[in-house]
């Protein structure tokens, strides 16, 4: 028997055939969130965010708590921070974080 489930010789029509959908429902809706959840983050994962100098205190630790509160990541750190001007004169922040 275990061989032939294996194998799946069963018929679509069959009592197996509609067990086996059944189970697969149940994992599907009764499985917790937290079993696919992935916390960790990898150490070579960089994101980069672009924001208007303006809107942002140019103090490193404001400027930090004000990435997390965006990005909703309160692990957020800043790598980089670069200043740049665009064509018009307005002065934004090219920051990488992780």
């Amino acid at each position: 028997m275990l061989k032939d489930i294996i194998l799946w010789k069963y018929e679509r029509a069959s009592w197996q055939w509609d067990l086996l959908c059944f189970l697969i429902i149940l994992f599907i809706f009764l499985t917790p969130k937290t079993w696919f959840d992935r916390k960790e983050t990898l150490a070579t994962q960089t994101s980069r965010l672009i924001v208007k100098a303006k809107d942002f205190s140019p103090d490193r630790q404001n400027l930090e708590k004000r990435v997390r509160e965006e990005t909703g990541n309160p692990n957020a750190e800043i790598i980089k921070l670069n200043e740049r001007t665009d064509a018009s004169g307005e002065i934004f922040y090219e920051i990488e974080i992780r």
